[in-house]
């Protein structure tokens, strides 16, 4: 009897711990990357989309460390663009007098992105000569780092000729470097479990109580 509670028990935990690491594994793959869609930016006649004061929240019950984990954001389209991350009083010194859209509101649930147009009619310099950046890329898709801190930050995406006309995706890239190790050691944790389970409760079934013999 105790060796099959034994292996009930030690059956119930590999099944608990298998199904960690398959959650795990399946939201942060081997490389420790998540992607979180945020929407789709535009500004039909302005040279510019500005996104200020972007937060993340989770409702996770467990809060996270931040130095656990780090925020990028993705920016893809099928123009090459010019993507920079700056402080939200030199992005708009930078922008001053020029034609962008500012975007005041995220709903990442329906993919619906609120902003305001901003009027101008001066074409700023080429945003690869600002030394204004904390990070800066260009491609058609590409990614910049996002500081996790309560400082005011900016996200500039801009054609990269700084011609009008500005569309694109961004999705947030979470990553956690050890998820992927984390997933993967669960995973063979949970099936070494299973296998010693199984084998406990074959050896208490063949070790059970004999049948009493009839003496004729």
């Amino acid at each position: 009897m105790i060796l099959g509670i034994l292996g009930a028990v030690l059956g119930l935990i590999g099944l608990a711990v298998l199904g960690a690491g398959g959650t795990l594994l399946a939201l942060f793959g081997t490389d420790g990357q998540s992607s979180i869609p945020i929407g789709r930016v535009t500004s039909d006649t302005g040279r510019a989309v500005v996104v200020t004061d972007f937060q993340i929240s989770s409702s996770a019950p467990i809060p996270l460390d931040e130095s656990w984990f780090d925020l990028a954001l993705q920016v893809s389209g099928k123009q090459s663009h010019f993507v920079g991350v700056a402080s939200k009083a030199q992005t708009l010194e930078y922008l001053q007098g020029v034609s962008y859209n500012l975007v005041t509101n995220f709903d990442s649930e329906s993919g619906d992105i609120t902003s305001t147009p901003i009027p101008g009619d001066r074409r700023p310099e080429p945003a690869t000569t600002s030394t204004i950046w904390t990070d800066q890329q260009t491609g058609q898709q590409v990614s910049v780092a996002w500081p996790v801190s309560d400082e005011d930050t900016s996200l500039v995406i801009m054609n990269e000729d700084g011609s009008p006309g500005v569309r694109a995706t961004v999705d947030v890239l979470l990553t956690i470097a050890w998820a992927g190790a984390a997933a993967i050691g669960l995973l063979i944790s949970g099936l070494i479990l299973i296998v010693v389970a199984i084998v406990i409760l074959v050896l208490a079934l063949r070790s059970g109580p004999e049948q009493p013999r009839t003496v004729t």
